[in-house]
C-alpha cells in the first residue's frame, strides 16, 4: 500500500496502468485490498490480545505487590525478582533461608491462574525457572503486550480511515503514518521477545544438552558398527565350525570304508600292500545322512572358503589291517 500511495504520481506520469483516466479509483481499490490483508493479523488478533492484556495486568499487579510487601517487611531480596515463589510461609521448614510467597492463598491462586493462561497463549513467557530458561522479565513482558496492542489499534485505525473516508478527500499522509507506526510496533515487539529469550536462556545448560545429544548420536553409530562387526565375525566362526564338522564326517566315513575294504582284500593281498584312496569334497555341501546342508554366507565368502582333501592309506598285514587317514584344507 505504501508503494502504491508513494507512486501514484509516477503511475499517472509514466502511464504504467492505462485505465482511461481512472487511476485514483484503481489505486483506491489496491489500497483497500492491502489494508484488508493487514487487517487479517492486526484486527483478527485484537480480541485475543485484549484477553492477554487482561491476564498481563493481574500478573504485573501481583508482581509489584510482592515487591512492595517484601520491602515493607524487610525480607531478603528474591534470588530472581521475576520468579515469584509459590509456597506459603507455613509450607517451608526454614523461613530465613527459603523463599516463600507474601501473597494470600487466594491471591497466589489467582496469580498462578493468570500466569498459566498467559503462558498458554504466548510460548515465550515462562513464569518460573525451567531447565533451559530463567523466568521471563516482567518489564519486557509488559512492553511486548503494549506493543502488540498498539499494533492492533493502529491497524484498526488504518482500516477505519481507509474505508470510512472517501479517497477523493482522504489525506495521503494519514494512512502512510498510521501504517508505518503499526508495522514498527509489530517488528519492535518481535525484537523485544528475542532479547528476552536470549537474556533468560541458560547457555551453559543448552550447550551441555547439545553435547549430550551429539554424544548419544555418536554412541549409536559406534554400537551399530560394532554390531555389524560382531555379526560378521560370528558368520565367519560359524562357517569354520561347519568346515570342521565336514572334515570330521568325511574322515569318519573314509575310515569305515577303508576298514571294510581292507578286511575284504586281506586274504588275497601280500603281507604289506598299500592302497591309497584320495577323496575331495567342496565345502558348499556337508554330508549328513543322505542329504546335503548348504553353508549360509555371501558369494564372496563362499569363494574364499577352501576345499577339503582327504587321503586314506590302508595297510594289510597277515593278521591285521591298519588305516591312516589324512585331511588337508586348502
Amino acid at each position: 500500500m505504501v508503494f502504491s500511495l508513494n507512486n501514484r504520481a509516477n503511475i499517472r506520469q509514466i502511464g504504467w496502468i492505462n485505465v482511461g483516466g481512472r487511476h485514483d479509483y484503481i489505486i483506491n481499490v489496491i489500497d483497500n485490498v492491502l489494508v484488508a490483508l493487514f487487517a487479517i493479523i492486526g484486527d483478527g488478533l485484537a480480541p485475543f490480545r485484549t484477553v492477554d492484556t487482561y491476564h498481563m495486568c493481574f500478573i504485573a499487579h501481583y508482581h509489584y505487590l510482592t515487591w512492595r510487601l517484601r520491602k515493607e517487611r524487610a525480607l531478603p531480596r528474591l534470588h530472581d525478582d521475576n520468579d515469584l515463589p509459590a509456597v506459603q510461609p507455613d509450607q517451608v521448614s526454614d523461613v530465613e533461608k527459603q523463599e516463600f510467597s507474601v501473597l494470600s492463598p487466594e491471591q497466589q491462586r489467582k496469580l498462578a491462574h493468570h500466569q498459566k493462561k498467559f503462558a498458554r497463549s504466548h510460548s515465550f513467557y515462562k513464569p518460573h525457572e525451567t531447565t533451559t530458561h530463567h523466568a521471563f522479565p516482567l518489564r519486557l513482558l509488559v512492553l511486548v503486550v503494549v506493543l502488540l496492542d498498539c499494533h492492533s489499534l493502529l491497524q484498526i485505525a488504518l482500516g477505519t480511515c481507509t474505508w470510512s473516508i472517501s479517497y477523493h478527500v482522504r489525506p495521503f499522509a494519514l494512512t502512510t503514518v498510521i501504517l508505518c507506526c503499526s508495522i514498527t510496533c509489530n517488528i519492535t515487539a518481535g525484537i523485544v521477545i528475542s532479547i528476552g529469550d536470549h537474556k533468560t536462556r541458560k547457555k551453559d545448560v543448552l550447550e551441555k544438552m547439545f553435547r549430550q545429544e551429539l554424544t548419544k548420536a555418536a554412541m549409536k553409530k559406534v554400537e551399530k558398527n560394532r554390531s555389524a562387526h560382531l555379526s560378521h565375525a560370528n558368520t565367519d566362526e560359524g562357517l569354520w565350525s561347519v568346515v570342521d564338522e565336514a572334515a570330521e564326517g568325511v574322515e569318519h566315513d573314509l575310515q569305515e570304508k577303508g576298514k571294510e575294504r581292507g578286511i575284504e582284500d586281506a586274504g588275497g593281498l601280500s603281507d604289506k600292500t598299500d592302497m591309497d584312496t584320495e577323496f575331495e569334497t567342496p565345502l558348499s555341501n556337508v554330508i549328513e545322512g543322505s542329504g546335503y546342508m548348504p553353508i549360509q554366507g555371501s558369494s564372496s565368502t563362499r569363494q574364499s572358503i577352501p576345499r577339503i582333501s582327504t587321503t586314506t592309506t590302508v595297510n594289510n598285514g597277515p593278521t591285521s589291517v591298519s588305516t591312516t587317514t589324512t585331511t588337508h584344507i586348502s
